[in-house]
């Protein structure tokens, strides 16, 4: 009877701590969704929001985020022992790549390293594909904190082990103690279960009634233990006095009543506690059962919105799809994103811009049945599943009726008209995919295609676009080794004076000589390495190749003219960027005059202080400067006045105007007098013909290039433009 009351006390109380546990180590799946939207869409943005929540609950002392090959890309403070990216971890990265299981990290013999912390390996995983692995570190002083206010008594034990036996950190009536001497083979056999008690020999502390329960689906044990002699110490001393009051009852009858009575109400009285004290923990542990649903519901659903999560609408529609096997039937992805939804959050604030999501998620949940699944999956994106559509055609009208709710102005957001509209990406199953990774893959690069579109429409999935998408990723993937192993290549287009037809300049025009796509311009690639921001290594890669080529020149004995190279906006928003430029040509020792800089106007479009004042110290320093594409973006005259430049190139849309006379494109020719006017150099682009040539030479202007001389050639080809600068007509 005892032991049973023993056994219930300590069940109560191990399944008590047993769920408090649970509860802190569940807080890991937020830092899990930071890791996973960094590793699967925004990998150039720091993981300050993972500082920001090991800020505000110290519970967990240190994060470390691991690729699967074993790199570390973030961590919260210096680097320990367990998170070293050598054999061990790479080890167990592999083995938890096939057995994605949750790892706690021991030393060889059992111990922790740090002694006063936890390391937990977690694996990363968007949908069944590993990504890496999350490294969290527990703090034990949060184990104290929640076990030091129970009484134990003088033999108790709360004890934390490893699913495998390995003690943990245990809880006494001396306090705190890291590792221990249970016998781990017979501690890891006893664990089999997910709970259960018996007797147990403690070495050197005689038999203590022990019961264990595992933490749900985390490879940890929590036990509650006591000594037996301590626990029936007290009935055992009772039972003394009775016999004591029993001898006496023969001579004081009255006496031994009183002290049977007073033996009774006390027995009374401790059931009673008892009885109260099981009480108040099925209370806590129901308490503890409806916490955990909230936040399982909170890991679940969308909080600005309620809509689904990206989570919970993969599941869902991946169990419409399986139905969808058996029915037949025609089912649709809609990716939806909004249109100028950032120029909405910075004009308007973020405030204004949830309320438009807010409303966004009511017209769509309006315009779809309850049999469809409408989920947010992030920022001003979100998904629509319409499911049991007879044909292809039915879905059309659904989208019709999406677009027009969505474009519908939107009243009185906190005092605010807004009108916005969606560009919608549709993937169809089976025709685009038969599970819903490939069909969200397929429907967001629908999206894409409907932004590059103009917007406020919707595009069917073309299986072209998947190819485009996956070259365009390898290059992503590859452009980083190929900047580093030589992969890029420099042509060369020469510049031509009309006053002589002499060749009085160069522009450098970088190529891609990939290992498979073979020659690939910089349209197909410059894009990228403006969106990933390996365009700042490009830019210094260009600049170089372009100075070891004039000195290679020189070496050889020819006198080459001076080498423009085209400077990224990007580039020039380094408020450095100029100094750089400036040490690259004195590392090779070439003067300024040897290397020309070539920009466009939408370089000025942002930070234009920092662009203008790094222009400015290369054209102190006798860096010339060229303003390319004239005409094409927003500039005009009277801006460009303001600007430090020297020269000035007219588009190739405005050449190809002319004809027969200059005086065809007056935009031309107003051009060339009114930047002479301002000391310009005027260089037209794009010049094909003999009549475009002539009539440019007698509308003013200094300079030609373009196919009528030569296309960009190689560097062995320009030689000959170097030998022999005189060109003839």
């Amino acid at each position: 009877m005892l032991t049973n009351e023993l056994k219930m006390e300590q069940s109560n109380l191990s399944g008590v701590l047993a769920e408090n546990l649970f509860q802190i180590l569940e807080q890991k799946q937020a830092i899990e969704l930071f890791a996973l939207q960094w590793l699967s869409e925004e990998r150039q943005k720091p993981l300050n929001n993972i500082t920001d929540f090991l800020y505000g609950d110290r519970t967990f002392t240190r994060v470390v985020l691991f690729t699967d090959a074993g790199r570390i890309f973030y961590r919260s403070s210096p680097r320990g022992q367990a998170d070293n990216a050598d054999e061990d971890i790479k080890s167990l990265l592999d083995e938890m790549s096939r057995d994605p299981g949750v790892r706690v990290i021991l030393k060889e013999d059992g111990a922790l390293q740090p002694p006063w912390q936890i390391p937990f390996l977690f694996p990363l995983k968007k949908g069944t594909e590993f990504k890496g692995a999350m490294l969290l570190e527990l703090d034990i002083g949060y184990f104290l904190n929640l076990v030091q206010e129970i009484n134990i008594g003088r033999t108790g034990r709360i004890t934390l082990f490893s699913h495998r036996g390995a003690e943990l950190v245990r809880f006494e009536s001396g306090g705190l103690a890291i590792g221990g001497s249970w016998p781990r083979g017979r501690m890891a056999e006893a664990f089999e279960k997910a709970s259960g008690s018996g007797t147990f020999s403690y070495p050197g502390s005689g038999d203590h009634y022990l019961t264990y329960r595992r933490i749900n689906t985390y490879p940890l044990v929590i036990t509650v233990s006591q000594g037996l002699d301590e626990f029936f110490r007290e009935h055992r001393h009772n039972e003394r006095q009775l016999f004591i009051i029993l001898t006496v009852l023969t001579a004081i009858c009255i006496l031994a009543v009183w002290m049977l009575v007073k033996m009774i109400n006390r027995n009374h009285q401790y059931l009673e506690a008892l009885s109260a004290s099981n009480r108040e923990n099925k209370e806590l542990i129901k308490k503890l059962a409806l916490e955990h649903q909230a936040s399982a519901k909170a890991a679940s659903v969308d909080p600005l919105t309620e809509l689904y999560n990206r989570r919970l609408f993969v599941s869902l529609s991946a169990k419409s799809l399986a139905r969808a096997r058996r029915n037949k039937l025609t089912y649709a992805i809609l990716f939806i994103d909004l249109d100028r939804f950032k120029k909405i959050n910075d004009s308007l604030g973020h405030h204004v811009g949830d309320l438009l999501l807010i409303e966004v998620a009511r017209r769509l949940v309006d315009c779809t049945r309850d049999s469809d699944i409408v989920g947010r999956i992030g920022g001003d994106e979100f998904v629509v599943m319409l499911t049991d559509m007879s044909t292809e055609e039915d879905i059309t009208p659904v989208v019709d009726k999406i677009m027009a709710a969505i474009s519908a102005p939107y009243e009185n957001l906190d005092g605010n008209r807004i009108i916005t509209s969606p560009s919608i990406g549709i993937a169809l199953y089976p025709r685009d995919g038969e599970d819903i990774d490939a069909l969200l893959s397929n429907a967001d690069a629908a999206m894409y295609k409907s932004k590059h579109s103009g917007r406020g429409r919707y595009s069917f999935f073309d299986a072209s676009l998947n190819r485009v998408s996956v070259q365009s990723f390898r290059l992503e993937q590859r452009m980083p080794s190929a900047i580093a192993g030589g992969e890029f290549v420099l042509h060369y287009q020469p510049k031509i004076r009309l006053a002589d037809y002499r060749v009085v300049g160069l522009e450098s025009l970088v190529r891609w000589d990939h290992p498979e796509f073979q020659l690939i311009y910089p349209s197909d690639f410059i894009d990228i390495a403006e969106e990933t921001g390996l365009i700042t290594d490009l830019g210094i890669w260009i600049l170089e190749a372009a100075c070891r080529q004039v000195v290679r020149w020189k070496e050889q004995g020819l006198e080459p003219v001076p080498v423009a190279v085209n400077i990224s906006p990007l580039e020039l928003k380094d408020r450095g960027y100029a100094e750089k430029f400036l040490a690259v040509l004195a590392g090779y020792r070439l003067p300024p005059s040897c290397i020309e800089a070539e920009i466009t106007e939408n370089a000025f479009i942002h930070e234009k202080d920092v662009v203008v004042k790094n222009l400015s110290h290369l054209m102190s320093k006798g860096v010339k400067v060229s303003l390319d594409d004239f005409g094409k973006g927003f500039s005009n005259l009277d801006h460009i006045r303001s600007l430090p430049i020297h020269t000035l190139k007219i588009d190739r849309s405005f050449v190809q105007e002319i004809r027969n006379r200059h005086n065809d494109n007056p935009i031309v020719s107003s051009t060339i007098i009114l930047a002479k006017k301002l000391n310009l150099t005027i260089v037209a682009e794009g010049v094909e013909t003999h009549d475009q040539l002539i009539n440019l030479k007698v509308a003013g202007c200094d300079e030609v290039q373009g196919y009528f001389f030569s296309r960009p050639v190689p560097e062995q080809e320009i030689r000959g433009f170097i030998r022999s600068p005189i060109r003839s007509v």
